[in-house]
């Protein structure tokens, strides 16, 4: 059951990389407004890494690298984009929940790596193999 949950837990966590990545977020025009420069590659560099979490995430390929890559992207959009404390009054609470939604995802990311990724993962298989190469 747990090796269950846990497959559940990274495909859901990875959703939320999907979502935005398939959207085509964080796009260059907000990138520059927030004063990186050059926004194109920086929006680029933010869709290759949000692939990345979510083929580590789902398949568990070298999930906990994939976990570590994931909460150093949130860190840095949250450090970047989400100062709830700095905007104006009426982009407060939008920036408040999406601070608060990336702590979550932290936290989930945290318990991903803590955990790996469980039975159902390609890193799971790949132990299997190797034991059994070591065995024989």
């Amino acid at each position: 059951m747990n090796d269950t949950l846990l497959l559940i837990g990274r495909v859901l966590t990875a959703l939320v990389f999907l979502m935005t990545a398939w959207l085509g977020s964080p796009n260059a025009g907000y990138i520059g407004s927030l004063g990186l420069s050059p926004p194109a590659l920086w929006s680029w560099i933010a869709i290759i890494a949000e692939a990345l979490i979510v083929i580590s995430l789902i398949l568990g390929i070298e999930t906990r690298w994939g976990a570590l890559l994931g909460i150093a992207y949130v860190v840095i959009a949250t450090a970047l984009a989400h100062r709830y404390w700095q905007v104006p009054q009426a982009q407060f609470v939008a920036q408040y929940t999406n601070f608060s939604k990336n702590l979550a995802i932290l936290g989930g990311l945290l318990l991903v790596y803590a955990t790996g990724a469980g039975a159902y993962s390609v890193d799971a298989m790949r132990m299997v193999l190797l034991a059994a190469l070591v065995i024989a």
